[in-house]
């Protein structure tokens, strides 16, 4: 699934192709997509909407459609392209937006070959926005707020709790894995036993994978088939310590770690 800087990076580009022009036609070829409003009111509805700005928090994006906000969701599968304007249908494309600015136009168009992802119409905040916890680009991260909504989470792990969306918007499975090795923390260590110093490391290294990732996507095609430091990479060699990587499933999810270098932190037993 894309996380917090695929989103992002997905964002900048709609800021780019969308903000300052005027919806000319929007077009869904799938209600399952732009559920709960059907194909028909989702086009009339924003058909003439003039674009302001473009926004998100954690996975979500938010674009101003004037009456409406117009939420994005990518799933696992989901992502914009802006195609020539006479150009055949991408394969897979499930909503298309004909823009104006001024005297020209262009065509934005939703590709998701899995249907997972959503556009959801909506004259309000959808809770699934409300709810998020802070973003960690946008809103930056309070290390006592963090602390206190770690120390809740009693025995689980800090890598289950990174992925806990109300604890930081946007953190998904590879940019934990990654953080948590840069910070040198093994994530089957109990949330609630991190000390200030590793939460401090902690937040570093999220905002280093972060920016390291959004620097990867920025190049293209260019970058490396895998990018990543630790994700994808059992019994290779850890950079910092040449231990190899190994692989375990932890609150339902592949997390690869390095035994060597990450120290594990547990609650004391009361």
């Amino acid at each position: 699934m894309p996380e917090l800087p695929e989103v992002e990076h997905t964002r900048r580009r709609l800021e780019r192709w969308l903000r300052g022009a005027r919806i000319e036609h929007a077009k869904s070829r799938d209600a399952r997509i732009v559920r709960p409003v059907s194909t028909r009111a989702f086009a009339r509805q924003l058909t003439g909407a003039k674009i302001g700005r473009v926004e998100r928090r954690g996975k979500w994006i938010r674009i101003d459609a004037g009456t409406h906000r117009l939420f994005v969701h990518l799933g696992m599968t989901g992502w914009f392209e802006s195609p020539p304007l006479d150009a055949e249908p991408l394969p897979f494309e499930r909503v298309t937006f004909v823009l104006a600015r001024g005297r020209k136009r262009v065509r934005v168009s939703y590709v998701d070959p899995r249907r997972w992802g959503r556009l959801v119409l909506a004259r309000e905040d959808l809770e699934a926005w409300t709810a998020l916890g802070p973003d960690p680009l946008s809103d930056g991260i309070d290390l006592d707020v963090l602390q206190r909504r770690l120390a809740r989470s009693n025995k689980r792990s800090i890598k289950e709790a990174l992925l806990d969306q109300s604890v930081l918007a946007g953190v998904g499975n590879i940019q934990a894995i990654e953080a948590l090795w840069k910070a040198g923390i093994d994530p089957r260590s109990h949330a609630s036993a991190l000390e200030a110093r590793d939460l401090l490391a902690l937040v570093r290294a999220l905002h280093w994978t972060i920016e390291r990732t959004l620097a990867d996507l920025a190049k293209g095609d260019e970058g490396a088939d895998n990018p990543f430091r630790v994700y994808g990479r059992k019994g290779e060699p850890c950079p910092r310590c040449a231990t190899p990587f190994t692989r375990i499933e932890l609150g339902g999810r592949t997390t690869t770690f390095c035994p060597g270098c990450q120290v594990r932190r547990v609650r004391a037993q009361t």
